[in-house]
């Protein structure tokens, strides 16, 4: 048994345990204030023995006490706030304290051979050892609370770390609506209309959201499946937007990297959701993604049909918004992003530092994914 086991656990046995504990604990301290004047004798052998029957005849009540505050007036009433109840029940417990300890006195004079003791004595010692029990019986429910109040900060923290860390899953996973919707409607439009190129649609989009739902819970991911997401999600863009010119460009070797999964494939697509906003303008985009050693560099060109300074305004502040995300959610990976304008040219920077060490071995079966030659779109 754990040292946190014995303090918290709900166990019946480790519960047992503790109360024993607890029990043995105050008893021996509830006798040893019964010896009296330690200057007077401490181990006087009268003492001693006075001092144990004082335990047999008040400790009784003082477990009593204990149990009834912790167990039934705290939980039933005070933390119901039902407050009257809660101090009718303890001028009750009171009540019962001052009858029982009333001839519990009587047995410890008799078993001290006083046989004279007025009224006044007997009601003394009496409600001197009821407001011991009392005391007891505050000291456990306080014990009882921090043990509660410690348990409930954890229980708070613990829940307070796992909605952090689902909302984070959540916003690494998130796959904008907007384009979701807009492919499925564009599918649907060419199967109707007998288009070629459906199939190749539902392929490209099974593919991302196989790799949204299938691949992307561990903490890295080789670097060719994170481009192959990526270029399946600008090859799907070509196919959905129109009027829009997009190439792209991979160069370097992508073996024996790693990347955080969907920090690539999500950063295209707030990219391409604020970049072709405005269906009425035509834009023609060059997007390079270069690897060298530990960096990945993704350069993306944009050149606007005509001026638009309104669009690029939107663009500055797209900048900033998703430079925090990414330091958000990807801290690791020292992203840099960055953002060039002219006229009617605009140029989107992202430097993202790779990590070169080697995965351990990946969990179920699609750890064999098929190879894509990468080709301009």
């Amino acid at each position: 048994m754990t040292k946190h086991d014995f303090i918290f656990s709900y166990k019946f046995s480790h519960r047992i345990k503790r109360h024993l504990v607890f029990w043995i604990a105050f008893g021996f301290t509830f006798t040893i204030q019964s010896l009296g004047d330690p200057l007077g004798g401490f181990f006087n052998k009268d003492l001693v023995l006075r001092a144990l029957q004082s335990a047999l005849c008040f400790l009784p009540f003082c477990i009593i006490s204990v149990y009834v505050l912790s167990y039934v007036l705290f939980p039933v009433f005070l933390q119901k706030k039902k407050y009257a109840a809660f101090i009718s029940g303890f001028i009750l417990l009171v009540a019962l304290g001052l009858w029982f300890n009333y001839y519990a006195t009587i047995l410890f004079f008799q078993l001290n051979s006083i046989p004279a003791f007025t009224r006044a004595q007997n009601l003394m010692v009496d409600a001197n050892f009821v407001w011991s029990a009392i005391v007891a019986g505050g000291l456990a429910l306080g014990i009882k609370l921090a043990k509660n109040y410690y348990q409930q900060q954890n229980e708070n923290l613990l829940l307070a770390k796992q909605k952090a860390l689902t909302e984070l899953k959540l916003l690494k996973a998130r796959i904008h609506p907007d384009f979701l919707f807009a492919t499925l409607d564009d599918i649907y439009k060419k199967i109707r209309a007998g288009s070629q190129k459906s199939p190749l649609m539902i392929l490209k989009l099974s593919e991302i959201l196989s790799y949204l739902l299938y691949e992307s819970d561990e903490e890295l991911v080789p670097l060719e499946r994170e481009l192959v997401a990526t270029n399946d999600f600008i090859s799907l863009s070509k196919l959905t937007i129109a009027d829009k010119q997009i190439s792209l460009k991979i160069i370097g070797n992508a073996k024996d990297k790693f990347i955080a999964p969907l920090l690539l494939l999500t950063t295209f697509q707030n990219s391409f959701s604020v970049l072709f906003a405005d269906g009425n303008e035509k834009f023609k985009t060059g997007i390079i993604i270069s690897i060298e050693d530990a960096l990945l560099m993704v350069s993306l060109a944009l050149e606007y049909g005509d001026k638009s300074g309104s669009h690029a305004r939107y663009l500055k502040s797209f900048i900033e918004s998703e430079q925090r995300r990414l330091n958000l959610l990807y801290p690791e990976n020292n992203c840099v992003l960055g953002l060039s304008l002219q006229e009617n040219h605009a140029e989107l920077n992202l430097i993202i530092s790779l990590n070169t060490s080697i995965l351990p071995a990946e969990n179920g079966h699609r750890n064999n994914f098929k190879k894509k030659l990468y080709e301009a779109v």
